[in-house]
């Protein structure tokens, strides 16, 4: 073909927007049948293995994307200043990267490098030189992904897009792209032919500063990615890319097409999809893109910028994100800048989150030094951002794996009153590349197993389950809907009481526990339970300083040796008084360090998992002593708090000596079962308690139930027992049902109302158990902290088991109360038949 007409036919297949069209255009010019013309990608037989075995969700895939776009403009700002990108003289961060090319910065250490202190206007300019376009169909959309990165040389894409487990990156210090694997994953999401679409050309710049003279260096290359039906001697379906030129006397050993041109139109403008010129780069597009759950209009909430927020949480390039399908809107609702999850909560930090919050905790793990970021949202705001995330892991702003929120509502956390009200992000970038391959998976989309994810997970456990902010944050939630409710649930527990104790079973699992003297702590609130910050007159605000004045042990002099005992198997907390802004540890400018050594004892610091959390001018150190460490020995361990303006760090020194653990209940931990009575004495100490129950009517409902709704639950901590499950029980009692049953029965409402109220008490009450063994259970087989999975095909809090199992028995509660208890043998011995039927 001559030069116009390939050019024809790449802006003919990059202005399809349906499968079937493509298929029809490549028919047409002779390419689709003629199995010659296309080659194996990787040049391997055996490459569904790979390209099949990567993300398992499609945004998954989609962020890898875009990863290799970010890393394209870094790999371009560095070869067009004539930089090898594998020597000293490159950068040797992401961050420093970007603060180098994108912000002219040389001294970037404190506030380079990061999107989040840029303007709006610069986000938007820098984010047109990456896109997103969606196009064509609503319920099948195309995605082109454009960047002016690097680009490609024609005669080298088979190196480089085409390849498969070449370290094309491996060397490269400021780019997140490490496997060669990412730019197929997107394959097995495109459509039922997983059609994909690739156009690129070398930026000009590179070419010149780099030498690389080559007869298709200004050449625009294209090639289309398809999957073909397993060959006969395969078992395996096999991925090709169409590759004629050559193939006549090369057959499956061509290269890719090309054609000069001195710029394209492939990004967007407004709403049109291929409008706006450029001279090189690259663009990828996915044909009939798997967008289920994500398809509606890609700049609004259900759609694709939110979704890709989550993945990208801190990307290091702004990405701008066109709707080019057919939706009606003014002319600025088609586009907007993708900018990552963090960067928009900090935008709007005031409107969405609680007060004191962010708050970042930093902690360290077999060696491993990570930081937990503590998103606590007002009510309602929380599923704007997420969706099922719990914790996110993020490296270097991507997403590697996440837990979903059932963290929260787990036994040793109780945070279910939060659960739909947190998120934290873990950022795990200056954990070792061996502790990255251990605990993430190489398609970066989830966790692998193993000790380090259990221990990671005990830590975030613990962290969460002590956060000061967070038990504030409870304390209140929960003192106002105290004042908010209009009846008094003690008659109700009275009668639920009397119905376990008739039955021997129920007793034996549920009465183990009696109620508090008081529903929740009361310290560190005012009288109208508004949040303080804990001090004697639960009325003045904290007001941190920007450096610390003082970092100290708690009640002792600064210098003060601190002697305290630490049980093996435990951990040993330690507190300290500061007057440091909250946020101390994790801000972008300044920001402190917290560092724990060892003086004295056969130990490394890397045998010491610990965190430490700063709220309001305490912060506690939590320290946990390898388990086979020697009752006797004494450990002697030095706490160095630092940053880049204050002239001396802070040093404090702790001798802890180590003891065995005691009974904390009294007597002896490992007393043995009474009278034969098998697994109920064990249930009975890890009970739950009888719930506090509240009739919710519907001019109460609010955005939390509906007509359908039966009851939810609320978790709590005892105080006094920790072992103990606490929840509270709302019941609704102006449901569909229970109102339909009223009023057509001839009995007291009254009595109705209370039948339906203690039936899903009990029911609530059996579920929470059972999810309680099963996650036990779980725990117990599985050590890699997987959530349980049901049949929603999603992990779930006991809070939402608990809401879906009633809400689907609410029509049966009160029938089966009713009818069941007037069985007699004699229906049951005839079949359920009666005499008048003979």
């Amino acid at each position: 073909m001559e030069n116009k007409e390939v050019k024809d036919l790449c802006l003919d297949l990059l202005k399809a927007e349906s499968e079937e069209q493509v298929i029809s255009i490549l028919k047409k010019a002779g390419y689709w049948d003629n199995p010659n013309v296309w080659r194996l990608i990787g040049d391997r037989e055996g490459n569904y293995s790979t390209i099949g075995n990567q993300q398992s969700r499609p945004e998954a895939a989609m962020t890898e994307k875009l990863i290799n776009s970010i890393d394209a403009r870094l790999m371009s700002e560095c070869l067009a200043q004539g930089i090898c990108p594998e020597s000293e003289q490159a950068p040797q961060s992401i961050r420093e990267a970007v603060a180098r090319f994108f912000e002219g910065k040389k001294d970037w250490m404190d506030v380079g490098g990061t999107i989040k202190n840029w303007d709006n206007k610069r986000r938007r300019e820098i984010s047109e030189g990456i896109t997103i376009a969606v196009t064509g169909e609503k319920r099948r959309p195309c995605v082109t992904i454009t960047d002016m990165g690097e680009g490609q040389i024609p005669d080298a894409m088979h190196e480089t897009f085409l390849s498969i487990d070449r370290a094309n990156k491996l060397k490269i210090p400021f780019v997140q792209g490490k496997y060669n694997m990412g730019g197929t994953g997107v394959l097995r999401f495109c459509g039922k032919e997983n059609l994909q679409l690739i156009i690129t050309k070398r930026n000009p710049l590179i070419v010149k500063m780099m030498k690389e003279a080559n007869s298709s260096t200004d050449c625009w290359g294209f090639t289309i990615i398809r999957r073909e039906s397993p060959p006969a001697a395969l078992k395996n379906s096999i991925y090709t890319y169409l590759s004629p030129v050559g193939a006549n006397s090369n057959p499956r050993k061509g290269d890719a097409l090309k054609f000069k041109s001195d710029s394209l139109p492939i990004f967007p403008d407004g709403n049109k999809a291929y409008v706006r010129e450029c001279n090189w780069g690259s663009t990828i597009k996915m044909y009939n893109y798997d967008m289920k759950g994500f398809a509606s209009h890609a700049c609004m909430k259900s759609g694709l910028l939110y979704r890709l927020g989550t993945m990208l949480p801190e990307p290091a390039l702004p990405i701008r994100v066109y709707e080019c399908r057919d939706y009606r809107g003014h002319s600025g609702s088609f586009s907007t800048t993708l900018t990552g999850l963090t960067v928009r909560l900090e935008d709007n930090k005031a409107e969405n989150l609680e007060e004191g919050f962010p708050d970042s905790v930093p902690f360290k793990v077999r060696g491993q030094e990570m930081i937990a970021r503590i998103y606590a949202f007002k009510k309602n705001k929380a599923e704007t951002y997420r969706t099922n995330e719990g914790v996110v892991f993020a490296i270097n702003g991507q997403t590697h794996g996440t837990i979903p929120k059932t963290i929260f509502s787990r036994k040793k956390v109780k945070m279910g009153r939060l659960v739909n009200s947190l998120l934290i992000i873990i950022d795990c970038s200056n954990i070792s590349y061996r502790a990255r391959e251990i605990l993430f998976m190489n398609s970066r989309d989830r966790l692998g197993g193993g000790d380090l994810r259990k221990e990671l997970e005990e830590e975030l456990e613990r962290i969460i389950h002590d956060h000061h902010g967070l038990r504030e944050l409870r304390e209140k939630r929960k003192s106002q809907e105290i004042a908010d409710r209009l009846d008094d649930a003690r008659p109700l527990e009275e009668v639920l009481n009397d119905i376990l104790k008739s039955s021997p079973s129920l007793s034996a699992l549920f009465l183990s526990g009696s109620r508090l003297a008081k529903p929740f702590k009361q310290r560190g609130h005012g009288e109208n339970g508004n949040q303080s910050n804990g001090s004697k007159e639960g009325q003045k605000q904290f007001c941190g300083k920007l450096h610390p004045s003082l970092f100290k042990f708690k009640k002792k002099k600064y210098g003060q040796l601190l002697r305290r005992d630490c049980e093996i198997g435990r951990r040993c907390r330690i507190a300290f008084e500061t007057d440091v802004q909250n946020d101390y540890f994790k801000r972008s400018a300044n920001a402190g360090r917290f560092m724990v050594e060892v003086l004295e004892g056969d130990w490394q610091e890397e045998d010491f998992n610990w965190s430490l959390t700063l709220h309001n001018g305490l912060a506690n150190a939590s320290i946990r002593v390898p388990d086979d460490a020697v009752i006797g020995d004494e450990i002697t361990l030095q706490f160095t708090v630092e940053d880049d303006v204050t002239s001396d760090p802070f040093v404090n020194v702790a001798k802890l000596h180590l003891r065995s653990q005691t009974d904390r209940k009294g007597g002896n931990k490992n007393r043995k079962k009474r009278g034969g009575q098998g697994d109920t004495e064990e249930l009975q100490n890890s009970g739950i308690k009888l719930p506090k129950i509240h009739r919710v009517r519907e001019e109460n409902w609010n955005s939390d139930f509906d007509r359908y709704s039966a009851c939810k639950i609320v978790q709590d901590e005892d105080e006094q027992d920790e072992s103990q499950d606490v929840y509270e029980f709302y019941v609704n009692v102006d449901n569909l049902y229970l109102k339909t049953d009223m009023k057509i029965s001839k009995e007291d409402p009254r009595l109705i109302e209370d039948k339906f109220v203690y039936g899903n008490a009990l029911v609530g009450l059996a579920l929470i158990r059972h999810y309680r063994e099963q996650e036990k259970k779980h725990s117990s087989e599985q050590d890699n902290g997987d959530e349980l999975e049901h049949i929603w095909g999603r992990e779930f809090t006991v809070e939402e088991y608990v809401e879906q199992t009633t809400k689907a028995l609410a029509p049966f509660i009160l029938p089966m109360i009713d009818n069941l208890g007037t069985l007699t043998e004699e229906p049951i011995s005839s079949g359920g038949q009666t005499g008048d039927d003979e």
